[in-house]
């Protein structure tokens, strides 16, 4: 009878090495597997992200198409000590954009960065860009300067670009396309 419960535990022993020795052989396959899934994964990441921005040229180029667009930037000059408080844009008499910087946005413009305000569609001819622009001054205040525009849009894309100068009582804006 001992002969019997020995030969039975040596059975549940050597059942247990084999599937032991199963799962051990069979791990690096899994370990494989699970890599191609990951590098996949990572394939079709990079795959949606760049077809996301196709399709955002695209509607880009629906929405806005080269002889109707026109796009309206803001940058401040080198070596100018501009502080950003706020901009306010109207072309035409239409509001198309207010605009409060915040310090990271504001430290960004003054290290060179350019800020697209507005990119719309308009008809050829003449138009009338009015800019508003908030700084603030040392001692804390506030200093408005407020420009008009006045510019023909082309059969071309029009890009503008105010360019806030802290030398100069105005802002400039120049033409570009």
């Amino acid at each position: 009878m001992q002969t019997n419960v020995r030969r039975s535990s040596y059975k549940h022993v050597f059942v247990l090495y084999l599937l032991i020795l199963a799962l051990v052989v069979t791990a690096p396959a899994r370990s494989e597997t699970a890599d191609k899934a990951a590098a996949d994964t990572e394939a079709l990441k990079y795959e949606a992200v760049d077809l996301i921005s196709r399709l955002h040229r695209l509607e880009q180029k629906l929405l806005y198409p080269a002889h109707t667009r026109v796009s309206v930037f803001l940058s401040v000059a080198q070596n100018s000590h501009v502080d950003p408080h706020s901009v306010s844009l109207e072309i035409d008499n239409n509001k198309v954009t207010d605009h409060m910087y915040t310090q990271r946005e504001a430290s960004a413009l003054r290290s060179g960065g350019i800020q697209r305000l507005h990119t719309g569609n308009m008809l050829m001819g003449k138009h009338r860009l009015q800019v508003s622009f908030k700084q603030i001054q040392k001692d804390g205040s506030v200093r408005t300067h407020e420009l008009e525009y006045k510019f023909t849009k082309g059969e071309n894309a029009e890009y503008i670009e105010i360019i806030v100068d802290s030398t100069k009582p105005h802002i400039m804006i120049e033409s570009r396309i």
